[in-house]
């Protein structure tokens, strides 16, 4: 009997010890890893719903169909640094003056008085990582490493050249030698390593040597023993479109027939996409290495909707990069993370706002958001563990200003905002001409069917809303533009910018 009794103490001991170190394992905080693509398709990685047949992620996708993948995700606007601005900010761009993007050389960048995400991270203990593209502003306290991170690899302006035989020499580079809007030389810069210039060598290839500078991350924050977050920015597969030949060669073998045509654009855009599978596949490994993969959630999405004349496909979509229709920003996403109540394999079809990651990524580190911080996100956390609806009856919006026309006499207002509202499965569109058009995005995913004249009372609800958003801002001018030598303040003052009264008509007129 004595020994009856003791099997059974010794049984429930390790069963405490067991369920202990459970509870200590889903208590430990996670790192974290945004991996942010640039232009990316809507249709080009395996693991979307309706993937293009040409295209080969096997690696993505296993990460995918591990975790969540998100079918119905929105960035805050079809433009990179807008986009990325209202990740890092928690906020719609438009509201510091931040819809458009920086220009090279420019000397301005995002509000200094915004707490990034990153700065959240920092405080509450995490070793902070930004790598590959920045675009957020290139210097003084725009810098990486004066907003929330505590290291920094990559480039500061909008986009780079792939291969490194084309980058300017670190030895003899600076910034002084070339003048503000030098579109060309800011693709040229030599990559930089938290504020200084680095050489790299005259055979690599982007996207391999940010890979390099993620995997010397990661291992230092193993040695610091302490949790990261790393925001993994790769510029593929934005412009120029250029590929290693032998992912080219490779993609072909992989595919055969369903390749893309040879010498096309597209092959090259999906070899791009082959090599950025490759290296997401060594950061996995690297994981695995040091033990960090099951307590590590990855978050895969891109910036903005597709670009098509450089090769990408936003299939089932209407409209690409800087459109207000569902091309321009409704993204693939999805969430890997298996330190957690995700069930393997999901899709989740609701409405998920970028925007919603400040909020989410600080609560599961803990973290405390200062109290003066204006979020626009929420915390929708367990909404992605158990797939649910984070955004029922609440609406989403992207608003593009668009120097369109010209026009035909002073202060004549012109058809410059592209509206998009989202909610639930209703899309609301205009052009900015004061026409607007609705869609039922459950039966009209590529936004053909106009069914506003069926609906107008929906069609004037939802309106109302993005016309609200309007009045917190529409006074402040944007504080940069993306071409330093336009005559942007005479430009955005002739047509009577933003020309709300003009977009949303009586509402706009009677609510101001």
């Amino acid at each position: 009997m004595k020994r009856v009794i003791k099997c059974i103490a010794i049984a429930v001991l390790t069963l405490t010890m067991l369920n202990t170190y459970a509870d200590d394992k889903k208590s430990k905080r996670p790192n974290i890893i945004l991996i942010l693509m640039d232009d990316l398709g809507y249709a080009d990685v395996g693991f979307m719903p309706q993937s293009a047949k040409d295209v080969y992620t096997p690696n993505i996708d296993k990460l995918a169909d591990q975790g969540t993948v998100f079918t119905s995700a929105y960035v805050t606007h079809p433009f990179c640094g807008p986009s990325r601005t209202g990740i890092m900010t928690g906020r719609m761009p438009h509201v510091f003056g931040a819809q458009f993007n920086l220009a090279a050389f420019s000397g301005f960048g995002v509000a200094k008085g915004e707490t990034f995400i990153s700065d959240v991270l920092q405080n509450a203990g995490y070793h902070t990582g930004a790598i590959g593209k920045w675009h957020l502003g290139a210097t003084g306290d725009y810098h990486p490493l004066e907003r929330g991170f505590d290291y920094f690899y990559g480039f500061l302006g909008g986009g780079h050249e792939y291969h490194s035989k084309t980058w300017l020499p670190a030895s003899t580079y600076t910034p002084e030698k070339y003048s503000m809007g030098a579109y060309g030389m800011d693709y040229n810069r030599p990559m930089m390593k938290n504020k200084i210039y680095v050489e790299t060598g005259k055979d690599k290839y982007v996207t391999d040597v940010l890979t390099d500078a993620t995997l010397e991350f990661i291992d230092e924050s193993k040695e610091k023993q302490q949790p990261f977050f790393l925001y993994l920015a790769y510029n593929a597969p934005h412009t120029p479109i250029q590929a290693k030949n032998e992912d080219i060669k490779a993609i072909q073998q992989k595919l055969g027939g369903k390749a893309a045509e040879a010498g096309s654009k597209r092959l090259t855009y999906t070899a791009m996409m082959y090599n950025v599978d490759y290296n997401i596949q060594r950061i996995v490994e690297k994981l695995e290495e040091n033990g960090e993969l099951e307590n590590t959630m990855i978050v895969f999405m891109s910036d903005n909707g597709g670009k098509m004349p450089a090769g990408a496909n936003n299939y089932p979509l209407r409209g690409r990069k800087g459109d207000a229709y569902e091309g321009g920003f409704r993204v693939p996403m999805f969430v890997y993370y298996p330190n957690s109540s995700m069930k393997k394999g999901d899709v989740n079809p609701y409405n998920f706002s970028a925007l919603d990651f400040f909020p989410t990524f600080a609560k599961l580190a803990g973290a405390k958001i200062p109290k003066d911080k204006i979020l626009d996100g929420k915390e929708v956390s367990e909404n992605i563990f158990n797939n649910t609806n984070p955004r029922e009856d609440e609406s989403i919006y992207v608003l593009r200003h668009f120097f369109g026309k010209k026009p035909k006499q002073p202060n004549e207002a012109v058809d410059l905002n592209r509206v998009g509202v989202v909610r639930n499965n209703y899309k609301l569109y205009s052009d900015g001409n004061g026409k607007w058009k609705l869609f039922d995005l459950s039966k009209d995913i590529s936004e053909q069917k106009d069914i506003a004249p069926q609906h107008p009372n929906i069609v004037k609800e939802m309106k109302n809303t993005v016309n609200k958003w309007t009045y917190t801002w529409e006074d402040k001018r944007p504080e940069f533009f993306d071409a330093p030598h336009y005559d942007f303040e005479n430009k955005w003052n002739s047509t009577n910018m933003p020309n709300f009264k003009k977009t949303f008509g009586k509402i706009h007129e009677n609510n101001q």
